[in-house]
């Protein structure tokens, strides 16, 4: 469905004409799209909106998120724990959970700026979620650092 979404965009600013795809009228918030599947002969009617996109979007980020997350609990359970590799696999992950820290702040300044009604809403529920789990990676990485320090230092004397 996002590849169709995509292709819809394409084909509603005419960058070029995709196979599959009709516009069938303009609305003012979207467009109407009338997706024709092949080989099944299927059609798919929807408004599109920018929100898809955004959807989509933030789908693959939080696919991405859980797949580094995966690897994250996988470190505890490895043999040797205090390695360079844990350590860049831990950085990555704390440096996954400022995207939505900051895109989220973003919206938030955007609606101060526009004057909207604060509330608390996903946009701050979001933000706290993240921010706390960076915290405690950023915890988790200073221990790791400290062990992998002293790990070094043991095989030293050894």
């Amino acid at each position: 469905m996002f590849l169709f979404s995509i292709l819809s965009l394409f084909e509603k600013y005419e960058f070029f004409d995709a196979p599959f795809v009709d516009i069938l009228e303009n609305d003012i918030d979207g467009f109407n799209v009338k997706i024709s599947i092949p080989f099944i002969e299927g059609i798919v009617k929807y408004q599109f909106s920018y929100t898809i996109i955004f959807m989509w979007l933030w789908l693959l980020f939080y696919a991405i998120f859980f797949y580094v997350l995966k690897d994250f609990f996988k470190i505890f359970i490895d043999n040797e724990l205090f390695t360079a590799k844990h350590l860049n696999k831990l950085k990555i992950f704390f440096r996954l959970n400022f995207i939505p820290i900051i895109l989220n702040i973003g919206s938030i300044v955007m609606g101060w700026i526009e004057n909207k009604k604060v509330s608390f809403e996903e946009e701050y529920f979001f933000v706290f979620i993240h921010t706390c789990i960076a915290i405690i990676i950023y915890t988790y990485i200073d221990i790791f650092k400290k062990g992998q320090r002293l790990q070094e230092e043991n095989d030293l004397t050894i």
